[in-house]
């Protein structure tokens, strides 16, 4: 209560004031001027040459003072229409209107809401200019010329204080409430005013189409809106943050691809078709899959699915199970996917053709890996295990990164890229083409690298500002001091792996002064790897040949090299 007499004091002294300065025109009189009054004189004559136009003033509010009250509450209600219903999002218009009954208000508001805004804005035009025409001409004739500049003052602190920021607060804080309130008789009005209402709106949907763009009636809600909201629904506690990521799975869902979720085909566990069925069952004991692809003479050859349910049908017939074969219970032809189609769209096709698993092949029609239902259910709601899943099938599947010690994390290679980036506080050069710690690390060192090799590399820290490129004409000081706030130095170790793929490496971070000095001679290009600005003595350096015994498999394990990798702009 306070707050409002407070609140009243205030907005009273300013119109007061207003009207003070407006009118001083009009109360001035020759007498008071005169230096010849003292101060309290002045005001005594001042008001008694006032009073006849103050009473003439109140006279004339007491008979269009309930007019104005009214036009100006009017414009207050549309103020808070146009504020709660631009305010409300869409959706829960969309969940108001589905409460409603066929011809409810808020679905007029959802399928049109042109129309509503089209009438409140007419209405505020038509209410404030009507106040202002009627104040204006009450002044001027009660204080001539001056009443225009009277009028006009206070018309905009009325207008401002009562009809457009208190009502368009209330409406912010408050819009599913006011919505609710205000939208009924605004949709009456739009029948009222349905002609100018119309008239109006081809006249700026046609200046729309003169400006190139194009108008919606319905309001709609755009993907980074929504995670704007999740965000905030998340700040507010209304869902938990697993939530947030689900629907942030699912909105993302489209722009994954089958070979991002795949399984490739050298981790793929398969059975040829000429195996028997005991073969098959003895494979199931040992990995406990409900559906293994089935391949003729070679594994990327895949011609079908068997199902280890099918088993039960000849587990009472003991012969059967030595004599039949794998590839005369499995269920052909199999489901064949490009490995660059959407992972939605492969869950449509789940859905159509009511399968669970399918072979993913490449632009050249090679055989690249299997995906499953669980696989595009993962994408969702994150890796899903079972009792069968022994500790290192979820290491393999998953990935992990281990901290052995201050700057020292031991990482499987099947780690994501994404989940490396954000442990070690990394960021990953820009265009590159793996998914996997495994890729990585290929491209780091150039080829597949065995074990006991290490490689050192620079890295962006993640968060951070690019760093110009190198300056050849000086300021090389300032840049190294740049460089070492915004990349830091990793040697890449080799704990396990073979010729064909790599399977642990350890990630050591180097705080030194001789390895971040080397960074002074750095020129970043894309896609990934960055090269030394160096002369021709240094390419033995920089991109070191494999001796002869590298292309056997027993290749010594005895290299070490400093390459630098980082993302930036192409030069």
């Amino acid at each position: 209560m306070r707050l409002l007499v407070r609140r009243g004091v205030i907005l009273a002294a300013l119109v007061c004031g207003i009207m003070v300065v407006g009118c001083r025109r009009v109360f001035a009189v020759e007498s008071v001027v005169n230096t010849g009054y003292g101060v309290f004189g002045q005001s005594i004559l001042l008001l008694r040459n006032a009073w006849p136009k103050v009473s003439q003033l109140l006279r004339v509010f007491k008979e269009q003072g309930l007019i104005l009250a009214v036009l100006l509450g009017l414009s207050a209600f549309f103020s808070m229409a146009e504020t709660s219903i631009t305010t409300l999002w869409p959706w829960k218009v969309r969940e108001l209107a589905e409460k409603e009954p066929e011809n409810g208000v808020f679905k007029m508001l959802r399928s049109d809401v042109t129309r509503f805004l089209t009438t409140i804005l007419i209405g505020t035009t038509v209410v404030n200019i009507g106040a202002t025409a009627l104040v204006t001409d009450a002044a001027t004739a009660i204080f001539g010329e001056a009443g225009v500049s009277a009028a006009t003052g206070v018309m905009t602190v009325a207008i401002l204080l009562l009809t457009e920021i208190t009502p368009k607060s209330i409406a912010v804080h408050n819009a599913t409430e006011v919505a609710r309130f205000v939208v009924r008789p605004v949709a009456w009005l739009s029948l009222v005013l349905y002609p100018v209402g119309r008239v109006v709106t081809y006249l700026s949907m046609g200046m729309l189409k003169l400006l190139g763009l194009k108008g919606r009636s319905e309001p709609y809600v755009t993907e980074e809106e929504l995670k704007l909201m999740l965000r905030g629904a998340i700040l507010s506690g209304a869902i938990e943050e697993e939530e947030q990521d689900m629907i942030e799975n699912v909105l993302e869902i489209k722009d994954t691809y089958v070979r991002e979720v795949m399984t490739p085909l050298v981790d793929v566990v398969a059975i040829d078709a000429s195996s028997t069925l005991i073969d098959f069952h003895n494979l199931w004991v040992t990995h406990q899959y409900s559906r293994v692809p089935v391949f003729e003479q070679r594994v990327d050859n895949i011609v079908g699915i068997a199902y280890a349910m099918d088993l039960l049908d000849y587990v009472q017939k003991g012969e059967l199970l030595e004599s039949s074969t794998v590839g005369d219970m499995a269920h052909k032809p199999a489901y064949f996917v490009p490995d660059s189609m959407s992972v939605w769209n492969l869950l449509r096709e789940f859905r159509i053709r009511k399968v669970h698993m399918a072979v993913v092949l490449n632009e050249y029609g090679g055989t690249v890996g299997i995906v499953t239902l669980e696989d595009v259910v993962e994408e969702i709601v994150g890796e899903i295990f079972d009792e069968n899943d022994s500790k290192e099938e979820i290491q393999k599947k998953t990935g992990y990164i281990v901290m052995r010690a201050q700057g020292v994390y031991d990482v499987d290679a099947n780690t994501s890229i994404d989940q490396l980036s954000e442990d070690l506080n990394i960021k990953m050069p820009e265009g590159h083409q793996y998914e996997t710690v495994s890729g990585f690390i290929c491209e780091a060192f150039g080829y597949i690298p065995r074990t006991g090799e290490s490689v050192k590399v620079v890295l962006e820290k993640e968060n951070m500002e690019e760093v110009d490129e190198y300056n050849e004409d000086g300021e090389s000081e300032r840049k190294d001091q740049k460089d070492k706030e915004t990349h830091q130095v990793f040697k890449l170790e080799i704990l396990a792996g073979n010729a064909r793929k790599v399977s642990a490496v350890r990630f050591e971070r180097i705080d030194g002064e001789d390895d971040a000095s080397k960074m002074k001679e750095v020129t970043r290009v894309v896609p990934k790897i960055i090269k030394r600005k160096c002369s021709s003595d240094d390419d033995e350096y920089l991109f070191p040949r494999r001796p002869e015994s590298d292309l056997s498999d027993d290749y010594p394990s005895d290299q070490n090299e400093d390459i630098h990798i980082g993302g930036g702009d192409e030069q």
